[in-house]
């Protein structure tokens, strides 16, 4: 691959990363949320698994079935790079203003 192709591909993998992220504005991090409710984020991660809302799929924190389709939760991407200087995409989800709504409800 040239370093035109490369800077190109580059181009493109930002855009795309930008675009879907565009979804995520006013969203909240489950660090945001958690210490709005008094906790760590791995505190919440833990009691929102044991309450079987979220479960961990390839590393990806999702929501169970029933709550998949409620307007919770969003996913937000980043591009980094490894020690070695691959390219890697890091999808982590930060929740919707229902997300947090729903959070308050079921955790307080």
């Amino acid at each position: 691959m040239t370093e035109k192709e490369k800077e190109y591909r580059q181009e493109r993998i930002i855009r795309s990363l930008t675009q879907c992220n565009l979804l995520t504005i006013g969203c909240k991090t489950t660090g945001q949320v958690a210490r709005m409710l008094g906790m760590t984020a791995k505190e919440l991660y833990r009691e929102l698994k044991e309450r079987s809302i979220l479960f961990k799929s390839d590393g990806v924190w999702m929501l169970e079935a029933e709550y998949a389709f409620q307007n919770l939760l969003r996913y937000r991407y980043t591009l980094f790079y490894t020690l070695l200087g691959e390219e890697k995409v890091r999808v982590y989800p930060v929740w919707t203003e229902q997300g947090v709504e729903f959070l308050r409800n079921e955790l307080q």
